[in-house]
């Protein structure tokens, strides 16, 4: 059955490229099937748009911030239509880091143990004795809510000062135990298992440029 479906892609996060190739990508195999699609951005002409155009549902093609974390959900919802995603909270809570891992140890997930760094209340040198004494090095440290391992860093004693310094624009970041091994993605829709793959970055783990830029020449 022929739908309206209006793909919202784009936005201000740190991966509107990535999302705007994401609802390129969309649009085309939509149109395949004869469907009617309008692509837009998140704007300030967004609820214009959807009350004019209609649409049966909204394919939410953002990444990161603010499309990923239940802020453009919740205009949805507002506005009684549905879309692809997961709901308000679920989306909140997922794209925490700290929230998502508090989830994991009520529930005995496992999950690397962590430390919560906020910029204005501790000093780095106090922070690095304190990560010798939990954490040991290397470490990760990385923004609380980003997504696709943007501003992520692994780093050894020598070098964490100066990676942490590249994070201070957030108000706090998540410094975690390093674990080595294998990049594995599942994909689940509901009770149904769609499949996994292996993911062999040729960098020194599978960041930004590894998992987009095929100059990065990472193995699937």
């Amino acid at each position: 059955m022929k739908k309206k479906i209006l793909i919202i892609s784009g936005g201000i996060s740190k991966e509107r490229i990535i999302s705007l190739d994401t609802g390129k990508q969309v649009a085309k195999e939509l149109r395949k099937h004869h469907h009617s699609v309008k692509i837009v951005e998140p704007n300030f002409q967004l609820l214009d748009t959807i009350k004019s155009f209609k649409p049966n549902i909204i394919f939410n093609a953002l990444h990161g911030r603010f499309g990923e974390d239940g802020y453009v959900q919740s205009i949805f919802e507002n506005q009684k239509i549905r879309y692809t995603h997961s709901g308000v909270l679920s989306s909140a809570t997922a794209m925490d880091k700290i929230l998502s891992k508090e989830i994991f140890i009520k529930n005995n997930i496992l999950t690397p143990h962590f430390i919560k760094y906020d910029f204005k209340k501790i000093s780095k040198n106090k922070k690095i004795k304190k990560i010798e004494k939990k954490l040991n090095f290397p470490v990760v440290i990385k923004p609380v809510s980003e997504g696709s391992s943007v501003d992520v860093f692994i780093c050894a004693k020598k070098n964490f000062i100066k990676n942490l310094n590249k994070l201070v624009k957030y108000k706090e970041v998540v410094i975690e135990q390093y674990i080595g091994g294998r990049e594995i993605q599942v994909a689940i829709l509901g009770k149904k298992k769609l499949g996994a793959i292996e993911l062999r970055p040729k960098r020194k783990f599978y960041d930004y440029k590894a998992k987009y830029s095929s100059k990065a020449k990472t193995k699937h």
